[in-house]
């Protein structure tokens, strides 16, 4: 009889690698913001699945009830982010939505079908942060050595935020890193070198972390790291923390002072020579960390062994929580920690605005919160004018052009829960508060086993995750956000069955052929929408560049290929009616863009294009830029073209204006 290959004993070590491979790839691809990455992504993950289903001994033997939970919440999430699309009357808006939340859903559920167990979950981690190191230590580089690595010109050189193009993004990546390193450097389980290259690893992380000055990520480093320590307890904690502390802070230090680094401009001369002392900094501490924990190594198995006497251990605990508490309580009075909190506070509210100013270092002490009140209010005012379903997945851009105080531009609610509130409802938050308190809640009660110090870590990470995400857009960027829905498909889904070995493959006659198929299929139909959104979105790429160029064949050409993949985008009928205009085809542009309106009626960026298709026309261009500037109204192109178009009275002057116009896309 031909035995089916077993996903278990040939192709598992690069399957628990695929985390961290999709790590550097999204990192490279703009963190997954644009559709093409987590599109592809997703159609990978599908047929790593499918090829699980179909080979595997026993594809669903990760299946627990938690992980069923989350599946269950994150599923349903899709189905409703689906169905928005309905009522917010544009389709395209909520697939490329689901376009992502598909990726997310797909990494759950492989790599919790997989019945790790703790060896395979600590090797998803180690290379996890292996990726994260090759991005951070590249993304370190293009900082203190731009003569090296130099970045493209399109990326800020300000804050770091090469190459995942966000510094915020870049920031929460080297916060979970160092929390996953401390780990690996502290947790007893672990291999000798592989505590050693983890100590080895943080100040790396930390310098990069310094440069992206991303208040939010260094505060969510602190955070991951005390939940971690508090609830995982590892037991060479002490060991790894001598190893790493002192060498990250001289690191960190060094790389505070050097004044050019820390401007607006880190590519002048004076620069890359700040950038080469550092560099000999940073490296001089790799390897300070490596070798004060490889000779602190001597001292883990005593400290793992230590116990306290049983008589002892209440009594030393309640004076150490009598410590604490004294100790809180002494720090408080001293400092006036309560009006100073107050102050601080009362600078966020309306502090709206943090000053960038040549000295980037002097945001790392402006509490401002940079517009985000203005941000979350405007979510929370769409999630009180239809709190049951919202705006439909994927609108808060719309929302946030026609209702925003401020002429600052946003494309996200800077706030996964508030974000979902606006535009997907109570129920939208409801399933996406379910699928994280499932992932959660699994790992509360696997970290109660042996291997506590690895779930605990995942937790901690994860709830540090789920504390920015509440100020900040992750949720949009696969990179900082996949991981979560690997690693804890993984670490909640059912462990390794130990009497598998024991009964023999020959015993082992997994799920019915009949069930595979349907589940095979099943995941392949997932697939569809995500492999037709990439392939709409490079070919919608390719027609932009293209018109870029000037070259209006190539970009039709590649605007039509957009459409036969998903005809539901605007964005393809809004290139074909530029195209027309300039050869002429008047009538034809107009038609076009009226497409384009019809598949996004509240996207400002359209009516405009109507109006200035209908100007080149020698028509009567305002009624659309009425609508347009409504649906925009403190976007400076908007009142200008507006102005213009006010100012013109006949059909010579509309054609004239119309084509003199700026295009949302080129400025």
């Amino acid at each position: 009889m031909i035995r089916r290959m077993s996903i278990a004993r040939l192709p598992a070590a690069p399957l628990l690698l695929v985390p961290g491979a999709l790590t550097v790839y999204l990192a490279f691809n703009a963190g997954g913001f644009f559709p093409a990455a987590p599109g592809w992504v997703a159609v990978g993950l599908a047929v790593l699945l499918v090829l699980r289903i179909t080979l595997a001994e026993e594809p669903f033997a990760g299946v627990s009830p938690w992980l069923v939970a989350a599946l269950g919440f994150l599923g349903a999430y899709c189905v409703w982010v689906l169905l928005s699309g309905s009522w917010s009357d544009s389709p395209a808006r909520a697939l490329l939505e689901f376009n992502r939340d598909m990726a997310y859903l797909l990494a759950l559920a492989l790599f919790g079908s997989l019945a790790a167990g703790s060896r395979g979950v600590a090797w998803m981690l180690r290379g996890l942060v292996l990726g994260a190191f090759v991005v951070c230590a590249i993304s370190l580089i293009a900082r203190i050595a731009p003569d090296v690595w130099p970045i493209t010109a399109n990326i800020s050189s300000q804050r770091l935020s090469y190459p995942i193009t966000y510094w915020n993004a870049l920031g929460i990546l080297c916060a979970l890193s160092i929390v996953f390193c401390v780990h690996l450097t502290s947790s007893e389980r672990e291999p000798p070198i592989v505590r050693v290259l983890g100590a080895a690893a943080v100040p790396v992380f930390a310098t990069t972390l310094y440069f992206t000055f991303s208040r939010g990520s260094i505060v969510t480093t602190a955070i991951g790291l005390v939940l971690y320590l508090l609830i995982g307890r590892p037991r060479a904690m002490l060991t790894g923390l001598l190893a790493v502390a002192p060498v990250t802070a001289v690191a960190v230090v060094t790389a505070y002072g050097k004044d050019a680094l820390s401007s607006i401009d880190p590519t002048t001369a004076q620069a890359v020579s700040e950038g080469r002392d550092l560099a000999l900094v940073v490296a001089l501490c790799v390897v300070g960390a490596a070798a004060l924990r490889a000779l602190l190594l001597f001292a883990d198995r005593p400290l793992a062994e230590f116990r306290l006497p049983s008589g002892t251990r209440r009594p030393l605990g309640i004076a150490l929580a009598v410590g604490v508490v004294a100790l809180a309580v002494g720090v408080t009075a001293g400092f006036n920690l309560p009006h100073r909190v107050s102050h601080q506070y009362d600078r966020f509210v309306h502090g709206n605005v943090v000053r960038d100013n040549a000295d980037l270092r002097r945001r790392l002490s402006d509490p401002g919160n940079n517009g985000r009140i203005d941000v979350w209010r405007v979510a929370r005012d769409e999630f009180d004018r239809s709190s049951f379903h919202g705006s439909g997945a994927g609108t808060y851009e719309t929302l946030w052009n026609r209702y925003r105080p401020v002429p600052q531009a946003a494309k996200d609610g800077h706030s996964l829960y508030l974000e979902t509130m606006g535009e997907l409802g109570i129920v939208g938050l409801i399933l996406i508060v379910g699928v994280l308190a499932s992932i959660f809640g699994g790992l509360i009660v696997r970290r109660r086993g042996p291997d506590r110090a690895l779930y605990s870590v995942i937790l901690a990470a994860g709830l540090a995750w789920a504390i920015h995400a509440g100020v900040d857009w992750d949720w949009e960027m696969p990179v900082i956000t996949l991981w979560l829905f690997a690693l804890g498909g993984a670490a909640i889904g059912a462990l390794p069955d130990p009497r598998a070995a024991e009964r023999g493959r020959s015993e082992t006659l997994g799920p019915p052929r009949l069930l595979r198929v349907v589940a095979g299929v099943l995941v392949l139909v997932l697939a569809i929408t995500p492999a037709l959104v990439a392939s709409s979105q490079a070919s919608l790429d390719a027609s932009v560049r293209a018109f870029k160029r000037g070259d209006c064949h190539k970009a039709a050409d590649e605007a039509l290929s957009s459409i036969s993949a998903i005809s539901a985008r605007p964005q393809p009928f809004e290139i074909l009616a530029y195209c027309d205009v300039r050869v002429g085809l008047d009538r034809l542009a107009i038609t076009q863009m009226k497409k384009a309106v019809k598949r996004d009626p509240d996207n400002w960026e359209f009516q405009y294009g109507l109006a200035l298709v209908t100007g080149a026309a020698g028509r009567d261009p305002r009624p659309p830029m009425r609508t347009s500037l409504a649906l925009n109204p403190r976007d400076s192109l908007n009142q200008e073209t507006a102005r213009a178009f006010r100012k013109a009275r006949t059909p010579r002057q509309w054609k004239r204006r119309a084509l003199n116009a700026r295009l949302p896309f080129q400025r």
